[in-house]
């Protein structure tokens, strides 16, 4: 059995007597800090825009990394020329995106010309 009674109202009563004003409040503040919580981490879920910026935040700085990484293990002077050039693309990505995009466009006509 346990060890709550039930008052005249139907209302738990913990052993020892009825709960005081400040143990309510104290309950009170406690909830509001437990939903407080919650509502941060529904939040934090459903701001999908700003997890997927962060991880390409991340991944690009790794990637940033990685290439620094590479361009340092290059002999001297093979590094002095690529290394400007692997500045200006980790740093302005659309450089070499705009690039690729029309190396791209580039072939595609060409397969086009090419088949008739």
């Amino acid at each position: 059995m346990t060890d709550h009674t039930t008052d005249d109202t139907n209302r738990m009563v913990m052993p020892g007597g009825e709960p005081t004003d400040e143990d309510l409040r104290h309950d009170v503040e406690l909830t509001r800090e437990e939903l407080a919580h919650t509502v941060a981490a529904l939040a934090e879920k459903a701001d999908v825009k700003g997890r997927v910026k962060a991880e390409a935040h991340r991944r690009a700085e790794a990637a940033r990394t990685r290439g620094d990484e590479l361009v340092g293990k290059l002999p001297e002077p093979v590094a002095a020329k690529v290394a400007p050039a692997w500045r200006t693309a980790s740093h302005r990505p659309a450089i070499p995106l705009g690039g690729l995009a029309a190396l791209l466009a580039a072939l595609l006509v060409w397969l086009k010309l090419r088949k008739h």
